[in-house]
């Protein structure tokens, strides 16, 4: 009787022990589970911001590469082509630039990563500071935003940049002492002695301007009732004439009297007798040749500008393995160096 309790008890006590040893390969497995899996994040966390930095260098080397495009301007000549496919890619590039036609894309491979570069001469938007009442109502209507809001924002804007009576307002504008701006704690930009804009997203700050505006309506928007955003055809950085070897379609409508069809006749020959975007015979050479192809453009004349490059818009995109980083400035030219006057780098 006593040695059947014994080996009942000497059971028990095995059984309870292979329950304990089985929590404890529990435990340590979950232990030893949990410190891979933090391994493999600490490792792919220390990848991608080994990536981004790497990314980033790129998009900054971006910059440096369209310094040496730009010492090219003015030393290209028909033996420049013929070499090597790198060499030749810069030289088309810089001839480009020099009618003031855009660089887009120009790609290349740099160690584990990639680079596209993309150079804009800035005149190929409209300077938001030397815009007319006219110019605004082109814009806004480009843009598809309702035109009983225009008064409003074309008047804001001016009394945005009122120096001679900031606290007192236009017909549908807003001076300092409008709620919109003793809300938000801050004056007009003319009481402080400002009388132009120094960024176009400074334009957020002004009453009647918001987001959608600036930068178009959320996806899912009616298509007829969706905001195109006029922040794409605007800049602070220009001289003021429109660059019509590389503004856009809808800058180019934004011209007061300017027909679809001239705009047509525009982006056409403006591809040279190839009609292929990105080669050396892209853009009009002279304001003469494009009034000479394109007469109708004469009532204009002032306000175009073909070569004039005052100001490019340089954007730098690297990626490594899926990790994107950009850098974007707006570079002022002078001679053949450039000094920038914004600057912003993002992750994609």
């Amino acid at each position: 009787m006593n040695s059947a309790i014994d080996i009942r008890h000497s059971a028990l006590k095995q059984g309870s022990a292979l329950i304990v040893a089985l929590w404890v390969i529990l435990l340590l497995s979950l232990l030893i589970a949990s410190f891979a899996f933090d391994m493999h994040v600490e490792a792919d966390i220390t990848s991608y911001h080994r990536n981004r930095v790497k990314a980033q260098f790129i998009a900054q080397s971006g910059m440096e590469l369209s310094k040496v495009i730009l010492s090219k301007l003015g030393e290209v000549d028909e033996e420049d082509f013929g070499m090597d496919e790198y060499e030749e890619q810069l030289i088309t590039a810089a001839v480009q630039l020099s009618r003031g036609a855009a660089v887009r894309d120009l790609s290349r491979e740099i160690g584990e990563g990639s680079l596209s570069l993309t150079i804009e001469p800035e005149e190929g938007r409209r300077n938001v500071n030397q815009l007319s009442d006219e110019d605004w109502e082109e814009i806004l209507d480009q843009a598809n935003i309702p035109q009983e809001r225009w008064a409003e924002l074309i008047d804001c804007f001016l009394d945005w940049i009122d120096t001679q009576s900031p606290d007192t307002s236009r017909l549908h504008g807003a001076g300092s002492q409008d709620a919109f701006y003793v809300s938000r704690g801050y004056k007009v930009k003319g009481a402080y002695g400002g009388e132009t804009v120094d960024t176009v997203d400074e334009l957020l700050l002004i009453k009647g301007f918001d987001e959608e505006i600036l930068y178009g309506s959320p996806p899912g928007t009616p298509p007829e009732e969706a905001i195109r955003g006029i922040a794409y055809w605007l800049t602070a950085w220009s001289h003021g004439k429109v660059n019509i070897n590389t503004a856009s379609r809808e800058v180019l409508l934004t011209l007061p009297g300017i027909d679809d069809w001239v705009v047509d006749d525009i982006l056409e020959l403006r591809l040279g007798e190839d009609g292929e975007a990105g080669t050396r015979d892209d853009g009009f050479t002279s304001i003469e040749e494009a009034l000479s192809q394109i007469p109708a453009l004469q009532p204009h004349r002032d306000r175009i500008t073909v070569s004039d490059v005052h100001y490019l818009r340089v954007t730098s995109i690297g990626e490594v393995r899926g990790v994107r980083s950009a850098a974007w400035s707006v570079m002022r030219v002078e001679g053949d160096q450039l000094v920038p006057v914004y600057w912003r780098e993002e992750q994609l």
